[in-house]
């Protein structure tokens, strides 16, 4: 290879090199100047028209419920339970807990359950409450809590006949029984 050649190549190389450099800067102060003020800072927002009262709705006010008019209005803990006639002790610590809201005139069911939260819509009819389409929460269950989460949702899915007695809440649903005491 000639000097010339040789000499021909090197500035080729080098204005290839200054070009990529000047373009990659220019690209970068090119993005960078609708940015304002440091790291972390944000421009002024455009102020928006004001609400108008009439289209803005109130959020939804949550109010305790009874489950039934001699019944106390507050959350419940279950005491004793039976399944088929069989004593469930897991329910004794106050393993569920049942609370019965109203919302927007719908009454709700929450419950505490072992592993998961569920709750859905209720009606009562008389002293039978019946529990809607019921959501359970997506954690996992360890040990026994996923057969205890199974015998709520069962016991939820069937109408429940329900009597108040001695400051004790007695749910009966199907051959099961669930007893709570208000908290």
């Amino acid at each position: 290879m000639s000097a010339v050649g040789g000499s021909t190549m090197k500035r080729t190389q080098f204005w290839r090199c200054v070009s990529a450099v000047l373009l990659c800067g220019i690209l970068m102060t090119s993005c960078a100047a609708g940015i304002t003020g440091g790291p972390g800072t944000a421009g002024p927002t455009p102020s928006a028209a004001p609400l108008d009262p009439q289209t803005v709705s109130k959020a939804p006010v949550e109010a305790c419920a009874p489950f039934l008019p001699s019944a106390s209005c507050s959350p419940y803990a279950s005491v004793s339970g039976t399944a088929n006639g069989k004593n469930l002790p897991w329910l004794a610590s106050g393993a569920v807990t049942v609370q019965l809201t109203t919302v927007a005139g719908s009454l709700q069911l929450a419950v505490k359950t072992p592993c998961n939260p569920v709750g859905g819509p209720a009606t009562i009819s008389g002293n039978t409450l019946h529990v809607g389409d019921i959501a359970v929460g997506a954690m996992g269950c360890a040990d026994g809590a996923g057969a205890q989460e199974q015998w709520v949702l069962q016991f939820l899915q069937r109408p429940i006949e329900m009597t108040s007695a001695g400051g004790a809440l007695n749910w009966t649903s199907g051959p099961d029984t669930l007893t709570l005491r208000a908290n």
